[in-house]
């Protein structure tokens, strides 16, 4: 009997922790004792059909009842944006970086798309544009045109009058700059993620789309135990524009009631919005994304 109830113990314990990373939703509110302000994180999917947001009426209200919106870069502040080349990346580094193998994709992907300024990216905006590219071209037909649901978001709030705010105002010079700092294993990493992009989009091949349906499901595992900082080359920057977001957000939450809309990695993790939010002492529950 003792054995059995430990069993029990344990998977509930399990289904427990689980069901915390896992809630099924892309939408949290954030409170705190003593205060009377009200804010939502909502996690963005930037490639993801924009009007997909529309249909999030719950979302959609909690937005008009904000103050202040805040995104990661304001569609003004993406506009000033300096060239994305970085100094150093051509063809022959390229070639000196990748496989016969890999060389043969990008030279095919660079024939196909007749346009050679792929070459002058490095292996990180490399990454990011080929995968941009191919969510939007490929996962998303139906929001080539349409831009980022990032934007539509701003959109939306400016539409009602609200303010809206960056988190950030030189994405593309801050990765840049910390691109400037990979070792050549990290450059063979982004490189591969490259490579692999293109070679989806060559070959009509749409099994990456399953991260776009999984995030339309709210399928996702917010993984709050990970700890990033033991694995720094998951994802550049993530962790040190969290730090500052939150005490941008920190000082904006105390008077404000504030819709944040981010990529909804910015939400997982240890390091995350959430997580660290929560240590602070508020309150961050899900919530359901619909009326």
């Amino acid at each position: 009997m003792r054995n059995g109830l430990f069993i029990a113990l344990i998977l509930f314990c399990l289904s427990n922790a689980y069901s915390q990373d896992k809630p099924r939703t892309i939408f949290w509110k954030v409170s705190k004792e003593g205060s009377k302000n009200e804010s939502y994180l909502f996690g963005t999917f930037h490639e993801v059909n924009p009007y997909f947001f529309d249909s999030l009426t719950n979302v959609v209200d909690k937005l008009k009842g904000s103050t202040i919106l805040f995104v990661e870069e304001r569609i003004s502040d993406a506009r000033k944006q300096p060239p994305s080349e970085q100094t150093g990346w051509n063809t022959d580094k390229w070639n000196s970086l990748l496989t016969n193998t890999q060389d043969q994709v990008f030279s095919d992907f660079v024939k196909k798309a007749e346009d050679r300024a792929y070459y002058k990216l490095n292996p990180l905006l490399l990454t990011l544009t080929t995968s941009r590219s191919y969510l939007l071209n490929f996962c998303q037909t139906d929001s080539a045109l349409a831009g980022l649901m990032d934007h539509h978001i701003e959109q939306v709030a400016m539409k009602d009058r609200k303010s809206v705010q960056s988190l950030d105002t030189e994405q593309v010079s801050l990765l840049t700059e910390e691109a400037k700092k990979f070792s050549s294993l990290q450059d063979s990493l982004y490189a591969s993620y490259s490579i692999q992009f293109m070679k989806m989009m060559l070959d009509d091949d749409l099994t990456g789309c399953d991260i776009v349906s999984a995030y339309k499901r709210f399928d996702i595992n917010y993984e709050f135990d990970v700890d990033l900082l033991k694995n720094a080359g998951r994802s550049p920057l993530l962790v040190q524009r969290n730090n500052r977001w939150v005490r941008l957000l920190e000082n904006a939450f105390s008077s404000n009631n504030c819709f944040v809309a981010v990529g909804y990695r910015h939400l997982m993790y240890k390091q995350g919005l959430i997580q660290q939010l929560r240590a602070l002492g508020y309150t961050v529950t899900p919530i359901p994304i619909s009326r």
